[in-house]
């Protein structure tokens, strides 16, 4: 049986896992501890564990029965065993406790390092329902996103991806230096309230004059004072999405190709917007003189100029000016040649 059992213990590979091979210890010299007063002392099963368990904890209790000089050899050995499996044991478990809090310490200085170096970056305030497929999109897009998140449960799940994030309240200044803010290039205030969503606007237009904010609100009065904080934009999700269902029930087909090129499917086609480079030798020539959608295949649906002037279907005079945006449609590898002629 002895051998039966180390045979087991080893098969199930325990001392590749130190807290196994550690309780698995314990539980295996109880195990023969118990059998050997059975098999010495001729004890029922109920008595050797008692006296095996007062053995090892080192109680003090009187023995179960009157030991016989065999019995109380093995007792000695048993004591011990014991005292070694126990000292082993706490300090597995000591050791294990102490090396995972290193990981964990070390996986944030390499988190914080990793945050300190991104430029142009997206702080995510709030990883709630909106949150999570907010941050998601970016990461699929290629964007650099650093979550700021102070409830726990969010924090273990952010703690178990691969999601950059700084645990604390986004109303901090400090905790927003931490998420890089200076750096950044864009800002989501997404929390539940429109009060909480007001404050961190005005704190992180306060900390980064520039920077672009987009925030949430649930009603239009909140929409009017996050402007009035410096929100760039404001965002109403659920007045957002009655739309598109509302959209989608009138204009099917419109809704589906809209998804397509706003890229939630398997196509390539998309529709994507272009910064001019100044520097750009194309600057300064009209659309027809650039040859723009012969080239490329993409469609030029609309010019934004660097006022903020918008001309939709511009005409084949309009001319290419440096720092002003372009809002095409086509293929992606027609939106890629396109963007490195521009």
């Amino acid at each position: 049986k002895g051998k039966s059992l180390l045979r087991l213990y080893r098969d199930y590979s325990l001392v590749e896992h130190p807290l196994l091979f550690a309780a698995g210890s314990v539980v295996l010299i109880v195990i023969l501890g118990s059998a050997g007063y059975c098999l010495i002392e001729g004890w029922s099963v109920s008595d050797a564990l008692y006296m095996t368990v007062i053995t090892l904890s080192t109680v003090g209790f009187g023995e179960v029965k009157t030991l016989s000089a065999e019995g109380r050899l093995f007792t000695a050995g048993l004591i011990v065993a014991g005292v070694g499996v126990a000292t082993y044991s706490f300090t597995t478990i000591v050791r294990a406790i102490v090396e995972g809090e290193l990981t964990r310490l070390r996986g944030e200085q390499r988190m914080k390092k990793k945050i300190e170096s991104l430029r142009n970056h997206t702080i995510v305030c709030g990883f709630g329902r909106l949150g999570k497929i907010v941050v998601r999109e970016l990461l699929e897009a290629g964007k650099d996103a650093v979550v700021v998140e102070v409830d726990q449960k969010s924090i273990e799940e952010l703690s178990r991806s691969d999601i950059n994030y700084i645990e604390g309240s986004a109303y901090e200044d400090e905790v927003l230096r931490q998420a890089g803010i200076e750096h950044a290039e864009s800002l989501l205030s997404l929390l539940p309230r429109d009060s909480d969503n007001v404050y961190v606007t005005l704190c992180a237009r306060d900390l980064n004059p520039t920077l672009n904010i987009v925030s949430r609100t649930e009603d239009e009065d909140g929409e009017k004072r996050l402007r009035r904080a410096g929100a760039n934009q404001v965002v109403a999700p659920y007045r957002v999405s009655g739309n598109r269902i509302v959209q989608r029930l009138i204009r099917p087909n419109v809704s589906d190709f809209l998804e397509l090129a706003a890229g939630r499917s398997q196509h390539q086609l998309a529709i994507e917007e272009i910064v001019v480079n100044r520097s750009s030798a194309l600057v300064g020539k009209t659309l027809a003189e650039s040859n723009l959608p012969r080239e490329t295949g993409a469609i030029i649906a609309a010019v934004i100029s660097g006022r903020g002037e918008m001309s939709f279907n511009p005409g084949a005079n309009s001319i290419i000016e440096g720092g002003s945006t372009l809002i095409v449609l086509g293929q992606k590898e027609s939106l890629e040649k396109l963007s490195a002629l521009l």
